[in-house]
């Protein structure tokens, strides 16, 4: 028995109706799909090209979505995330390895104790 091709809308179609779609073989074609359909899609273990996403900003809902204000950062209910990369040698990769280092919790610790340290210097005082 051959298996049935069909395309990314035909199979959100299926899904949204929960019908079984392992039977059948998905092919794309350029068009767009939605970014919750695609989430849909993923959820059933078929990945979904980046170019063939789309979402409209203007379609959104974020009427339940609080405001943020100055007050959540400043009493910690939200925090500001940095992203970085840190090269390091195969010594130290072993070293986090080996002590299960959460190496985000202690950058965020050597960055504050580096920022209170640098703080209680006199000005006049070179670093």
């Amino acid at each position: 028995m051959e298996t049935k091709i069909i395309n990314q809308h035909e199979a959100i179609k299926l899904l949204k109706t929960n019908k079984d779609i392992s039977v059948f073989k998905i092919v794309f074609n350029n068009e767009k799909i939605e970014a919750l359909d695609a989430i849909l899609l993923g959820k059933n273990k078929i990945n979904v090209s980046e170019e063939l996403i789309y979402y409209d900003d203007d379609a959104i809902d974020f009427s339940d979505d609080p405001n943020i204000t100055d007050e959540d950062f400043q009493t910690g209910k939200l925090v500001w995330n940095i992203k970085t990369s840190l090269p390091v040698d195969k010594e130290l990769k072993d070293w986090i390895a080996k002590e299960k280092v959460d190496v985000n919790k202690l950058v965020v610790k050597l960055m504050r104790n580096f920022y209170e340290t640098v703080k209680d210097f006199p000005k006049k005082v070179a670093l």
